[in-house]
């Protein structure tokens, strides 16, 4: 028996043995590479490459680290992690996390939950010594607990934050974030709806579980991860310093955002237990594996019954292909078909200012992947195309959508479904034929890809919706109804334009009575103008147009003043951006904004 033992010990250690792995491991990776799918697995779709989708969403660079058995199986650096210099994206390039860094921090407060410094379930008052929650009608009903807290089911505010450029100094303490101080630029974390009855997302909420364990630890807050994470999984690129310590800069990637309110650079967050986290996917994978050990017993992140305790649903977050549910940190995810714990899956998804990340890992089954990019446009693309990649390849049970089966049409079967569709007044639904299958959009939206699966049935790939097509008494094409609509979309003649699309023709004066039409309230118009203003090579003339609508419809809009105060600006004409916001003032001396624009002007 110890010959048979040691014959084969010796066969995995030949040459061929190790070469036939390596091979193995090279076709996985490229078959992930090349399998970027839809949101719904299609029979016989060939799948994208992942170059040329990143070249299709304008993302500069990805990082991705694929968990298989427990352990990170592979982990590659794709593109550039900054454009300028030239440097590619490796293992090594650190991301901003984003709201993944609240997953880390909740596990942080379980561990010192462990040890016996908080509790889950004590009113989180008696561990805040340097700021409180402020009691009142809520909380004197319902006393806010960690447990609460780290579920999103304390009814505290402040959903998200923003950041800073770094060039914003001082950046703000904890305690003036907590209490909504000027120099935080957000507003105070207070409760205010009824704590422990509904999922209620809350990065407010997690910077009070900061500053819970702060002033139990008496440690700063990158120091104590650093002491119970970090160190222990060998975290060596990772850290909650804000801003970015001098010895990481030269790792970290750039940050790339089309966003109008994007200032083309790295944003620092001092809210780092909601937002503040840098890392690389190497380390994140590192982390969400430690998670799944201890779930099964064989971990020293946490005990087991912690583990479990943590992977528990708390409260229901949403449901229809899927059922999500949050536990005391992560999200739950699972099929709603879905019968079996291997079905269950825990992850987070981060997003600041021009990054973007998604973890997710299998609860029993020992699979997973983390995917980092430096772009903050992509949400629900590029990302979440890897990821159906990795399941798809590494077969993860039951995470894909059931696969669908389409027909095969002729050319001009499909070019009668071509077309233009009307939504609303102002919404056009796009159908154009690509390959064997058709893409729907929206206005400028994203490319929904559709394959017919019936006569004049076909499923959009966004949410597993068939769609109808009507036909006239002569035959022809006439509508289209999705299956979650009463009312079908009536299929637009030649010379039929909505309000949008006259303005895209510079067909101003049929655009502006479109939109007269519609009697958009100020808000509406403005917001209308604000997305114009922030376009690349600005239509001044169609900005124009919706201006003067806007302001004869609304003559004492303060915010209609403020757009033709940023149109003045854009045409570099300061003194009549200078009267605009005077005007926006005057009709609203609360509006910070046109305060703020008219003081710089006037320096």
């Amino acid at each position: 028996m110890k010959q048979i033992i040691v014959l084969l010990a010796i066969i995995f250690l030949l040459p061929g043995h190790t070469h036939a792995q390596k091979k193995s491991l090279e076709n996985q990776i490229k078959t992930v590479e090349n399998n970027l799918i839809p949101y719904v697995p299609v029979k016989g779709f060939k799948g994208w490459n992942l170059i040329d989708r990143m070249k299709y969403y304008k993302v500069p660079g990805v990082s991705i680290a694929v968990i298989k058995d427990f352990k990170i199986a592979w982990a590659k650096g794709y593109g550039l992690a900054d454009t300028l210099k030239k440097t590619q994206v490796t293992t090594s390039t650190l991301f901003s996390a984003g709201s993944i860094s609240k997953f880390i921090s909740a596990v942080t407060a379980l561990k010192m939950v462990e040890s016996k410094q908080m509790e889950l379930n004590a009113p989180i008052n008696n561990y805040l010594s340097s700021w409180k929650i402020k009691e009142n009608e809520f909380t004197q009903k319902t006393p806010i607990t960690l447990r609460m807290l780290l579920s999103h089911t304390a009814g505290t505010s402040q959903s998200s934050y923003f950041g800073f450029t770094p060039n914003k100094l001082p950046l703000p303490s904890i305690v003036e974030i907590l209490n909504g101080a000027p120099v935080a630029e957000s507003r105070p974390v207070v409760v205010n709806s009824e704590p422990n009855k509904t999922f209620r997302y809350s990065g407010g909420g997690s910077m009070i579980v900061q500053m819970a364990m702060m002033d139990v630890a008496k440690k700063p807050f990158e120091n104590l991860v650093q002491d119970l994470i970090f160190e222990p999984l060998k975290m060596k690129n990772s850290t909650f310093a804000q801003p970015l310590p001098p010895q990481y800069q030269s790792q970290a990637a750039w940050a790339y955002s089309s966003a109008s309110w994007f200032k083309g650079m790295p944003y620092v967050y001092p809210q780092q237990a909601a937002a503040g986290l840098y890392t690389t996917p190497t380390d994140l994978a590192k982390f969400f594996i430690a998670v799944q050990r201890s779930y099964q017993g064989k971990g020293k992140l946490l005990s087991q019954a912690y583990a479990k305790k943590m992977l528990t649903p708390q409260a229901a977050v949403s449901d229809g292909g899927y059922r999500e549910e949050i536990g005391i940190g992560p999200f739950l995810i699972q099929r709603t078909d879905n019968q079996s714990p291997k079905g269950t899956y825990f992850e987070f998804t981060g997003v600041n200012a021009g990054f973007l990340a998604y973890g997710i890992a299998n609860l029993t089954e020992g699979y997973g992947v983390v995917i980092m990019l430096n772009s903050g446009d992509d949400v629900n693309g590029l990302g979440k195309e890897i990821r159906r990649a990795v399941a798809k390849t590494y077969n993860w049970y039951q995470f894909l959508p059931v696969e669908i089966e389409p027909i095969q049409l002729k050319d001009q079967e499909l070019d009668e479904y071509v077309g233009r569709y009307r939504k609303s007044v102002d919404e056009v639904l796009y159908l154009k034929k690509e390959n064997n299958y058709l893409v729907e959009n929206i206005n400028d939206g994203a490319d929904i890809y559709c394959f017919p699966i019936k006569k004049d049935t076909i499923v959009f790939t966004d949410y597993n919706v068939n769609g109808f097509f009507g036909r006239n008494d002569a035959g022809e094409i006439a509508s289209l109804r999705s299956q979650w609509q009463d009312t079908p979309m009536r299929k637009m003649s030649a010379d039929e334009f909505s309000p949008g699309e006259y303005l895209k023709a510079k067909q101003y004066a049929k655009a502006q009575e479109g939109y007269r039409q519609m009697q958009m309230n100020e808000y509406q118009i403005s917001y209308l103008v604000y997305e114009l203003l922030h376009r690349p090579n600005a239509d001044m003339n169609a900005i124009k147009a919706l201006l003067d609508l806007a302001l004869d419809q609304h003559p004492k809009s303060a915010i209609v003043y403020s757009r033709w105060g940023d149109y003045h600006l854009l045409r570099n004409d300061k003194t009549s951006a200078i009267t605009s916001f005077k005007k926006a003032l005057e009709l609203d001396p609360s509006d910070q904004q046109a305060l703020e624009m008219l003081n710089d002007l006037t320096k």
